[in-house]
């Protein structure tokens, strides 16, 4: 008797899976939300990455790469940066991480009417800054304003009260800021604070 192949013959590959998640996948098997099985075959080589807002010395390295490649495509090449949109990308806390950030500068693209992308482009902030604006407005409406300071003396008097209130724990004034404890510390060293 000989036997017959039926159907395509068999090709070899060898393939590398690569995935990701913002989720502590290892927690969630801990805690019965996610399959052990898959988990044990993903984790060959895990490789953490933290959070934009973690790693603020490459906010501005990825905000000016997405300023040229966006811009590039949408014909906006001399498009740049004003010295208050990068204060602002440097204060913002990137919930949405890297997507916020490519979002926040093509929003600025087409937001603006020259080349200079203004901190009012990037529509960053959420709720928070605009009842600060709305805020601000009535402030000024009322005559009652202080003069206005520039984005790193707010940053820096905000980083002082977090430590007050906290009664020096850095932990928690980093916490009450939303920020990691690395990326609370360079703001310490940056404004002159490290005792």
């Amino acid at each position: 008797m000989q036997l017959v192949e039926v159907g395509p013959p068999s090709l070899r590959a060898d393939v590398r899976l690569i995935a990701a998640t913002n989720r502590d996948l290892g927690h969630r098997v801990e805690a019965g939300t996610f399959r052990d099985d898959l988990f044990y075959r993903l984790a060959v080589f895990g490789i953490h990455l933290p959070l934009l807002r973690e790693r603020e010395g490459d906010v501005l390295v990825l905000a000016e790469y997405f300023l040229r490649t966006l811009g590039e495509r949408m014909g906006r090449r001399q498009s740049r940066l004003s010295d208050e949109a990068r204060q602002l990308l440097l204060a913002h806390t990137w919930p949405g991480n890297i997507r916020e950030l490519q979002n926040a500068i093509e929003r600025a693209l087409i937001a603006a009417d020259g080349h200079v992308i203004s901190a009012a482009h990037l529509g960053i902030g959420g709720h928070r800054s605009l009842v600060a604006g709305r805020r601000s407005e009535a402030l000024i409406a009322a005559g009652s304003f202080p003069t206005a300071q520039p984005l790193l003396e707010v940053e820096k008097q905000a980083v002082v009260d977090a430590v007050r209130r906290a009664k020096g724990n850095k932990t928690q004034a980093a916490a009450a800021l939303g920020l990691s404890r690395g990326a609370f510390y360079r703001r310490l060293e940056r404004f002159g604070l490290v005792a």
